[in-house]
Order: C-alpha cells, then sequence, then structure tokens
C-alpha cells in the first residue's frame, strides 16, 4: 500500500463493474422463472436440490456469457504498478496473445463452468432456505 496507494486495490474494476452488474440483474431475473421450470418440490430435500441446481445452472451459464471479462480481469489484476490500462486495451492485448481466436479466449472456461456450477449452487439452496427460516 504504501508503494503503490490505495488507488492499486481497484485495478480492474472496470471489467469487474461490467460482469457483475448484469450478471447480477440477469440472475436475479432469471432466478424464478427457471425455477418454475424445474419439477414441483414436495419435500425440504427436494426444494434444496431445486434451489441448487437453478442457480447453479444459471451461474454456469452467467459464467461462461461473461468470462471474457473475467479473462480481462484477471489480466488488468496481473500487473502491480504502472498505469492502469482501458479494459479494451487489455482485451485486445489478450486477444492478440491468444492468436485472434474466440476458442482460445475461452480458454479454461470449463474450469469456470464447474467451479460456478457449485458454488452458485451452494450459494442459492442456501440463501433460500435461510429465507425459509427467517
Amino acid at each position: 500500500m504504501s508503494e503503490y496507494g490505495v488507488r492499486e486495490c481497484y485495478r480492474g474494476l472496470v471489467p469487474i463493474l461490467l460482469r457483475n452488474g448484469p450478471s447480477n440483474v440477469l440472475f436475479f431475473g432469471l432466478r424464478g422463472p427457471i425455477k418454475e421450470q424445474l419439477p414441483e418440490a414436495s419435500s425440504r430435500a427436494g426444494h434444496l436440490v431445486n434451489d441448487f441446481v437453478c442457480g447453479g445452472l444459471l451461474g454456469a451459464a452467467l459464467g461462461i456469457m461473461f468470462f471474457p471479462l473475467n479473462v480481462v480481469k484477471s489480466r488488468a489484476q496481473a500487473q502491480v504498478g504502472g498505469d492502469f490500462q482501458p479494459c479494451r486495451a487489455v482485451l485486445l492485448t489478450v486477444w492478440r496473445e491468444r492468436g485472434g481466436s474466440l476458442a482460445k479466449l475461452f480458454r479454461g472456461a470449463h474450469l469456470n463452468y464447474h467451479r460456478s456450477l457449485l458454488s452458485w449452487g451452494i450459494i442459492n439452496a442456501t440463501y433460500e432456505l435461510l429465507l425459509k427460516i427467517m
């Protein structure tokens, strides 16, 4: 902190906001309609499974959709100190480094998908359970 200042803590903020804003709107907007498409649950365990599946699949799908912004954020935050690069410039750098290939831009997305499936499933199921308890 003494060498780079507080500003360094905000490196990569723009891609984070571009990813999290629309992703949260879509997650909370689509969670209900997706859950309605799942089979009707008759037990507490059934509701827990439905909430896990709904949150997990939605979180994983959104993770894939917004994966390039995650790559930009990670790349921007890999640098400590120096000028802050605009989001577009970082994306172009990554694009060139990966040979201008969309498939290569999504390299590692399968790992992000699996992580999101588990984490968002757990988060959504826990959230719904806590809503019912409180």
